[in-house]
């Protein structure tokens, strides 16, 4: 019988198989949120697949039937996938998995859209360790696996040119380009940008998440905390702003959403118990300060944005905060929220060029609640800063975001190279293995306790286990 038209089209596109590393279904943070619109805006342009085996992912709604959707718990599950495909996308995967992949010339594109190095070695706790001796340890296999993808990466992406240049110097002094296998290429060959996304769509307000609940009235002045509350950012400086605002307009408030992960393994952190003191301390917990302690879904986080007036992300002084890329902001545009944003990190800095919020020194009170008071007060310098806001949004759309991916797995494709790993990084010592192979669900299940991004090794090899149902992470 001959192949029919669709499925030699079908068959003609290039294969792509995107391994989430964290939940995707209703819930979901910002990694399972990222691979499911990424493989949403491929899926137009080639045969898109995404594999999901972290423990409490569930079945996806409308976006799912642009693309295949494969749930595994077993090893032998996910090698079977990869044999099916051309490419492959990952955050975490199995080394065993990936060393099968380029015995069979399948390339790998890692997405390192954090650098989860720097971000991890200044938390508070690793891989559930807070003394120095196991966090020590255990950053070193978290190292230790960063390397192992240098080594077996065709391409790689991240989100801006701070991170590319970390990247870069973190891969070639892990042996991931070498004078024999450089080739000529530029930095932009070896490492592209794909930065998170805002939706395509416009957002549609279907129900009031926040005015008219929570003890919040529709002529109260809202001030969104759009995302979870980790080590590296400033609860404080917010809520101790509002604090000194209420006696002069106690109509502003504000609000946290997400306080507790969908990733059961994270829960509520402590960061989000302290914040929750100190708003109690200041005499402002439930009244100007709310916490909303369930997971916004992804699919009904705009309408908790659209009753918002401003957004608000503070953070810590550290080493995190001169690599992060703040994924929440894009909700702010998205959703055409001026920003109250602290300096340092690179959003703060294109926020400030582009006059798309206001831009605060760390840990500034003061400066912070001056910010809100202008935005309460003067509606003509809130609504001159959306204009802007309006005239940037298309750049940020997912469908922008991945167009260099998607030009490079559509035109040049056949070109990617495909290392070859020697035969010695795969050999385990019998005792006190230096690094054991991680699988997907391990790296993912034992991240960090108090982070939504830090994954954290642990040695030992666990076994994958079967998917049920449910969230994911911001």
């Amino acid at each position: 019988m001959g192949q029919s038209s669709h499925d030699r089209d079908t068959r003609s596109r290039t294969r792509v198989l995107l391994v989430a590393p964290d939940v995707v279904g209703a819930r979901m943070a910002g990694p399972g949120l990222r691979f499911v619109s990424i493989a949403r805006a491929l899926a137009p342009y080639m045969h898109v697949t995404l594999a999901a085996g972290v423990e409490g992912s569930s079945t996806l709604g409308d976006e799912a039937r642009a693309f295949d959707v494969s749930y595994y718990s077993e090893r032998s599950e996910l090698e079977e996938l990869v044999a099916a495909t051309d490419v492959i996308f990952c955050q975490f995967f199995d080394t065993h998995v990936a060393r099968i992949a380029n015995e069979a010339g399948v390339a790998i594109v890692y997405d390192l859209y954090n650098a989860l190095p720097v971000e991890t070695i200044g938390s508070n706790r690793i891989s559930g360790f807070t003394d120095e001796e196991g966090k020590d340890r255990e950053y070193s296999e978290l190292v230790k696996y960063f390397a192992f993808c240098a080594r077996a990466g065709s391409y790689f992406v991240t989100s801006n040119e701070r991170q590319r240049d970390w990247w870069l110097g973190f891969i070639m002094a892990s042996l991931g380009v070498l004078p024999s296998t450089l080739h000529g290429r530029k930095a932009d060959e070896i490492i592209g940008l794909l930065p998170f996304g805002s939706e395509d769509r416009e957002p549609e307000l279907d129900f009031h998440g926040l005015r008219g609940r929570h003890g919040l009235e529709s002529s109260d002045f809202i001030v969104l905390w759009a995302g979870g509350i980790w080590d590296w950012f400033d609860a404080a400086t917010p809520i101790r702003a509002v604090a000194s605002l209420v006696h002069e307009n106690p109509q502003i408030k504000l609000v946290f959403y997400g306080t507790t992960h969908p990733n059961a393994s994270i829960g509520e952190p402590s960061t989000v118990r302290e914040a929750k003191a100190l708003a109690a301390q200041l005499g402002v917990l439930g009244s100007n300060v709310v916490f909303l302690d369930d997971w916004v879904p992804a699919a009904e986080r705009e309408n908790y944005l659209l009753d918002a007036d401003i957004a608000i992300s503070t953070h810590q002084d550290s080493l995190e905060t001169h690599y992060a890329f703040r994924t929440r902001i894009l909700d702010h545009f998205w959703a055409r929220l001026p920003s109250v944003v602290s300096r340092g990190d690179w959003f703060a800095q294109y926020i400030d060029d582009h006059g798309l919020g206001t831009v605060t020194a760390v840990g500034d009170v003061a400066g912070v609640a001056d910010a809100i008071r202008t935005y309460a007060n003067n509606e003509s310098i809130r609504a001159s800063t959306v204009e802007r806001i309006e005239s940037i949004r298309a750049d940020w759309t997912w469908s922008e975001t991945t167009r260099e991916l998607r030009e490079l797995l559509t035109t040049g494709f056949t070109s990617i190279r495909r290392p070859r790993l020697v035969v010695e990084e795969t050999v385990q010592p019998a005792e006190a293995p230096a690094y054991v192979e991680p699988s997907i669900r391990q790296l993912v299940r034992k991240r960090l306790v108090s982070s939504p991004l830090g994954p954290v090794l642990r040695r030992g090899r666990a076994a994958l286990q079967r998917v049920s149902s449910r969230h994911r992470r911001e």
